[in-house]
This record gives C-alpha cells, structure tokens and sequence, in this order.
C-alpha cells in the first residue's frame, strides 16, 4: 500500500507540476485600431503581433504558455476602461499594453492602480503616472524630443517667424506644442501667432487665411497626421507658400500624412523615435518582417508596439515560472538597455519610470523619411 501511495502521490506531483507549466499567462491589449487614434494603434497593434509571433517561433517563453489577447477600444475612453477591466477580471492578465492617446490613458491609469495591473500605454504626457507606480508609458517625455526638434529648426533650418497650429483636445499634443514653442523663442524664431483646433475638425478656411495673412515662413502641425495634412493642402490653396518650412511632431512620421498630402508635404521636419533604415540587427530584420506581413514599412508607432511587446514578454520572462501582475510590474520598472527597435537602439526605463532610448530629427525628402 505504501508503495502504491508513493505512486499515487507522485503521479499528482507531476500532475501539478505539468499543469503548472501549462499554466496560460495572459497579455492583455487595449489599443485604438479604429476610431481618432487607429493611425497609433492599428500599426502599433500590427508590430505587437508580430512581435509576440517572433518570441514564441524562438520559444522565448518556455516552458510558460503565454497568449496574447486583442482589444479594440475604438480610441474611446470608457471602452478602454471597460476592456481593461473585463480583461483582469475575467482574463486573468498580467499586463495591460495600451491605450493609445494621453486623454485614454489618463482616464484608465486610476483604473490600472485599482486593480492593480501594470498598465504601459503610448500616451505621451507623464501626467499619466502620477496615477501610481503600475503605469508606464513607452515615448519619451515630451521635454527631450520636442526640445531636440526646436533646437534643431531653430538652429539649423532658422526660419525667421513660425506659425504654431495644435489640437486642444489632448494633452500630449498641447504639452508638444508648448515646449516646441517655447524652444523656438529661445532660439530668436519669432511665434507668428498660435491657434489652436480640435480633433474632429475638417474646414480650415479661416485658419488658412490666417497662416497666409501671418507671413509666417514656418508652420509646426500639432495633429493627427491626416489633419496636419489637410491643413497644408488648404493653405497652399489659399496662397501659403511652397517654401514655407512645414514642421511636425512624431505622429507625422506615418504614410496617412505622406498619402494624404502627397508632393505638398515634402521636406517636412519631424522628431523621429524610429529610424527607417534601422540601428541594429533587431531593427533591421524587423523592418524587414513587418513589410512582409503588412505590405509596407513601419512607422514610428509600429516600431513603438513590437518595443513595448519585448518589454512586457522580457518582465515575463524574468519574473519566473509563476508570474503575477506585481511581479511583472516589478519587472517591467527594472527594464534597463534592452536591446530594441525604437531610438538607438536601446530601451530603459529611469527610477521614476521616464523611458529613453534616443530621438532622431528627420525630413520627407522623395517621399521617404531621412536624416536631413
């Protein structure tokens, strides 16, 4: 009998311990793959599939099961807290990626901290983490890329007065404009004037005629990139010139703003966390699988998606057989030189949770994006 019990026993501890392997560790993405915000999320929502597909061809996991799961919050606020929280509650996950703009996340980041899951969202403004030490967020602070941009326009291109256009309606892109402006008049570059849109909005005659009337020889393009768009070609109609010096800020850096406005919108300049040409073999052989599968290049978003993949499955990884959400958020805090696809190279996150990796300036020349 005594045998037999060993055996049984035994049999049960390898049940466990095979069931404990198998064990489902679940990501959860809440992302805008349609709506205002689908020109971030849907690229970037590509790349963390890709990403996630690349990890488990090279069984980056094992011997953990890891699935992903995919959410569309439809660039709305209460949807992305809705999915957030079916996704912990029902789901099991141990990690939130997204959502997309800093109004999303703003609204989300309090829900994150009371259930208490790491949540890492693309959303620019660092007012998100103030919410408590589960949110992240993958750009950098606004400080260091749209100071580079304004030091560089303001030192290189030099134009003599700049006409500051932004969306009020998002805290990110106010924060960008702000401190863009601010380094140009530190750097002797008269403000035209600055007027401000929302988000929605489609009809820029009066805001053309302003530009034109302005004579300003700079433009800066706070807005989603088909709106940035749509405001040049208005403004060419209504007289602006093709000389003047079109600058705008990361989300320009995207085929909805080359498509949208053709030959009108080269030589725009642009803050540039992705280079196209890539930094390193990583970078490389990503750009070379994401135009594959998708039948284009990555933008800055995309390389912004397949970066933040590699951290949650890294703090995974690293959080051992048995991960929990605080384990993970543990984990994902400790991120330091990771090798990645945005920036340099490199990706770390600082002890308060500030993220660098490097910003590149580029500039639409041919309709490709360069170093100027």
């Amino acid at each position: 009998m005594n045998i037999i019990r060993s055996l049984a026993l035994g049999a049960i501890a390898l049940s466990l311990a095979a069931a404990a392997r198998a064990e489902d560790v679940k990501i959860g993405v809440v992302m805008g793959q349609t709506g205002t915000f689908a020109f971030v999320g849907q690229p970037a929502t590509d790349a963390m599939r890709l990403a996630f597909d690349d990890l488990r061809s090279k069984h980056f996991f094992d011997p953990m099961t890891v699935s992903a799961i995919f959410e569309d919050n439809r660039s709305d606020k209460q949807e992305a807290i809705a999915l957030i929280t079916r996704l912990v509650r029902r789901d099991g996950v141990v990690a939130i990626i997204g959502p997309v703009s800093s109004g999303e996340a703003q609204a989300a980041a309090p829900v994150a901290v009371e259930l208490k899951v790491p949540m890492f969202t693309t959303a620019t403004t660092p007012e998100v983490l103030k919410a408590g030490p589960w949110v992240f967020k993958t750009p950098e602070n606004a400080e260091s890329y749209m100071t580079t941009l304004g030091t560089y326009v303001a030192s290189v291109a030099k134009p003599k007065a700049c006409f500051i256009v932004s969306i009020r309606d998002n805290d990110g892109y106010i924060r960008q404009k702000d401190i863009f402006r601010d380094v140009l008049v530190k750097g002797g570059v008269r403000i035209a004037a600055e007027e401000s849109i929302l988000a929605a909005d489609t009809d820029f005659t009066a805001l053309s005629t302003k530009m034109v009337d302005s004579q300003a020889d700079c433009i800066y393009l706070g807005t989603p990139p088909q709106q940035g768009a749509n405001i040049v070609l208005q403004s060419l109609q209504a007289g602006m010139s093709s000389k003047t010096l079109l600058v705008g800020n990361t989300g320009m850096s995207t085929d909805l703003y080359t498509k949208a406005g053709g030959q009108a919108v080269e030589g725009t300049i642009v803050p540039a966390e992705f280079v196209p040409a890539g930094v390193n073999d990583l970078s490389r052989g990503f750009i070379t699988r994401y135009t594959a599968r998708f039948g284009k290049a990555p933008d800055n978003f995309a390389a912004e998606g397949y970066t933040m993949m590699l951290v949650v499955a890294n703090a995974i990884k690293n959080a051992g057989p048995n991960p929990t959400r605080a384990t993970v958020r543990d984990e994902i805090a400790k991120t330091r030189e990771l090798t990645a696809v945005l920036g340099n190279g490199t990706y770390s996150l600082d002890a308060n949770r500030i993220p660098s990796y490097g910003i590149a300036v580029l500039k639409l020349a041919g309709g490709q994006w360069v170093r100027p």
